[in-house]
């Protein structure tokens, strides 16, 4: 049965991450003097995709590292500004949907987001119900290693919430979500409101596949 749901955030409960994401990596990039084809950027940008906003630019200037520190300072200043908020908007109905589970299970959230912008800015702009236990994010992970696909964020939830992965889901929207998943032993339910179509969720082994994370009440039932 389960007890714990555990969410990915960007583009599960609020949608245009990826678009905001990918925004003020190509102005990090482009004040710092570098130019990569559209192909290029976006290959890189998922390489390292739910790792911390600095091993991305590190990747998209591997052939100029000397120039990582000023285009994380760039980054953030994009990040921190409106570049990013003002891509995002709500999963219609998340709200009212969060505060129904709180009822019933115990919700945390496993992210590549940053806990400060969480709080600050996302939340209260989307009106975001205080309802759950815990967030953590990849930015305050100090081994790398240990964000997506690696299971420490989730293995680190259900210890806190002493809930076995057989209790756990876990619900996200891209490939790297899966593999963490399957990596905790918990069981995967895919969104497709971010990046994966229904056949590629399929192909990763995925048995739960719902449109949007409203949707999560249905299936709740299906899950052993």
């Amino acid at each position: 049965m389960v007890k714990l749901i555990i969410f990915d955030w960007d583009d599960v409960i609020t949608l245009g991450a990826k678009e905001g994401y990918f925004k003020c990596y190509h102005k990090a990039i482009s004040a710092v003097g570098v130019t990569l084809s559209p192909e290029e950027e976006k290959k890189r940008i998922l390489a390292k995709w739910g790792k911390s906003f600095r091993t991305e630019i590190e990747e998209l200037l591997k052939e100029n590292p000397e120039l990582v520190d000023e285009a994380c300072r760039v980054y953030d200043k994009e990040f921190w500004g409106n570049t990013f908020v003002d891509s995002l908007r709500l999963v219609s109905g998340i709200n009212e949907t969060l505060l129904r589970l709180k009822n019933k299970y115990t919700l945390a959230v496993a992210t590549g987001n940053d806990q400060k912008m969480l709080s600050e800015r996302i939340i209260p702009k989307f009106y975001i119900p205080s309802v759950f236990s815990r967030i953590i994010t990849s930015h305050e992970i100090v081994d790398q290693e240990k964000t997506k696909p690696n299971p420490y964020m989730l293995e680190v939830i259900m210890k806190e919430q002493n809930i076995s992965p057989e209790e756990t889901v876990f619900v996200g929207d891209a490939k790297t979500d899966v593999e963490m998943a399957f990596n905790a032993h918990v069981k995967p339910v895919v969104v497709l409101t971010g990046h994966l179509t229904r056949g590629e969720a399929g192909i990763l082994g995925v048995d739960h596949i719902i449109d949007t994370a409203t949707q999560i009440e249905n299936i709740l039932s299906l899950i052993h």
